[in-house]
């Protein structure tokens, strides 16, 4: 642990906003809580910033300065939602800048269809605030999410999908401008007027580059509700269920959304879901998906919900206070649909894993079934986000209730992604099958943060990130979250 200087330290005290705070061991306000039990790390110092004037005196403090130039380099991390569950929020015996406290909040401008977003907001109140004007944004399935996502840099800055992506792309395509702190502690508005580089560089290029301190988002017309169906089937109807899912996603309209799961259900007996949303009327809804109902399902429920709501659907699949970490890969999209084979032999590993490790039993693993025409109509360089074939997300959103599991968790994780990939290769040729994996849903371990990994994760975007990374951040400042190695720091 790098001690705190305290001439330094008051120096900071002076510089920061009157709303600010900073926050050491045994104060009433140090803990932050994290989503994920196991990324939780004792940091030395909590600053919560209330302006990005802020950040960018914490930005030189943490480097050691102009007037800090006293205290030693500090590890430091950036807290939006505290999503990340490998830790990337938190820091151990560093300092921890939280935005979430005094940088939350959302202004709607109707008239230009834009909402202003604070970096330390979550999706829900992003949702609810511009649903009162008619309008809504791709935001995330669960919606106590950081707008910023993982570390403040996730779900936007990493891609972003969610239930209304087949109609209006991934959250980055609906980000139309962002205030950026950089190492340098410059304060920049990036937009595809100014500093078109760096807009290019955040949208996928995650927390590689800087603090985003606010978000402003395209809004889109929006119906005041939505309807939901969900299925829940035993094991030894998922070739019928998939099969009817294969003819329903070959006519769908982007307006119809499906997840299908696998999960302890009922009884607690492994169980596969599907999960689908239709962002229209209710009784065409009823309509579109009754031929759901007649396979056999063991549970079934329907509803429709206020728009509002709808991204709190899994918040109880994703709550807080649990173990947990992420994998995720891709399945590409086929004329013919997902293999059966390729289900069934997922399903198959899921119920090993949880049958081995019972600890893990809340374990669910997701296809994400969201129309892929919209996004696929970007060209891959058109973002620093480069997976824009059409495809699918899988996703393993490991859970577990012993500590003891934690220290194998990774490898357990690890182990199931490479089963998953192991069923999927025997279906689709490699140049179909999208490199690295979609990087919201993959946690950063010493494997996964590999130079190789990460060039793989960027793809044909990797040099162009690369020099950019040089420009905004040639020390690594910022490298929670699958760095960009440069030459200085390769």
């Amino acid at each position: 642990m790098t001690s705190l200087n305290l001439s330094a330290l008051a120096a900071l005290r002076d510089a920061l906003s009157p709303s600010s705070s900073i926050n050491l061991p045994g104060d009433a306000s140090f803990s932050t809580k994290r989503w994920a039990l196991n990324a939780e790390k004792p940091a030395a110092i909590v600053v919560c910033p209330a302006t990005p004037q802020d950040v960018a005196q914490i930005l030189a403090f943490v480097q050691g300065q102009g007037p800090y130039s006293a205290q030693a380099k500090l590890d430091f991390s950036v807290k939006g939602g505290g999503h990340n569950p490998s830790g990337a929020s938190s820091s151990d015996g560093g300092l921890v800048i939280d935005l979430q406290p005094n940088m939350h909040g959302v202004r709607v401008d109707a008239e230009a269809r834009l909402a202003y977003v604070k970096g330390g907001s979550i999706w829900g109140e992003v949702d609810e605030a511009a649903i009162k004007h008619g309008l809504a944004t791709v935001a995330g399935t669960v919606n106590h999410t950081g707008v910023g996502g993982f570390v403040c840099l996730g779900l936007t800055l990493g891609g972003g999908f969610g239930w209304l992506s087949s109609s209006h792309g991934l959250v980055i395509d609906n980000l139309v401008q962002a205030t950026v702190v950089t190492a340098s502690a410059s304060i920049l508005a990036v937009s595809d007027k100014e500093n078109q580089d760096l807009y290019w560089a955040i949208r996928g290029g995650g927390g590689n580059f800087g603090v985003v301190t606010e978000f402003v988002y395209r809004l889109h017309e929006q119906r005041p509700d939505v309807y939901t169906a969900t299925f829940v089937y035993p094991p030894p109807l998922i070739e019928t269920v998939v099969n009817e899912l294969n003819s329903w996603m070959s006519e769908r309209t982007p307006l119809e959304n499906a997840f299908a799961m696998c999960v302890v259900g009922p009884g607690d007996h492994p169980a596969f879901v599907v999960q689908l949303v239709y962002n229209g009327d209710s009784e065409e809804g009823a309509r579109k998906y009754e031929r759901f109902s007649k396979l056999g399902h063991v549970m079934t429920k329907s509803e429709t919900l206020p728009y509002e709501k709808l991204n709190a659907m899994f918040n109880d699949l994703a709550g807080h206070g649990q173990n947990r970490l992420f994998r995720g890969n891709f399945v590409p999209e086929a004329p013919e649909g997902i293999p059966t084979s390729l289900i069934l032999g997922t399903f198959g590993s899921y119920v090993d894993m949880i049958t081995k490790y019972p600890t893990a039993k809340k374990t669910v693993v997701a296809f994400e079934l969201h129309h892929p025409t919209k996004w696929a109509s970007v060209p891959s360089d058109g973002t620093a986000y480069v997976h824009r074939d059409p495809t699918y997300n899988i996703m393993c959103l490991m859970c577990w209730e012993d500590p003891a599991f934690t220290q194998q968790a990774a490898n357990v994780a690890r182990a199931f992604d490479e089963e998953f990939m192991g069923h999927r290769d025997k279906h689709f040729p490699p140049h179909l099958i999208a490199q690295g994996g979609y990087t919201n849903y993959l946690d950063e371990d010493s494997q996964m943060a590999s130079k190789v990994v990460v060039n793989r994760r960027f793809g044909s975007n990797f040099p162009r990130l690369a020099e950019l990374k040089r420009k905004y951040d040639p020390d690594n400042l910022f490298g929670k979250w699958f760095p960009i190695a440069t030459r200085q720091s390769a």
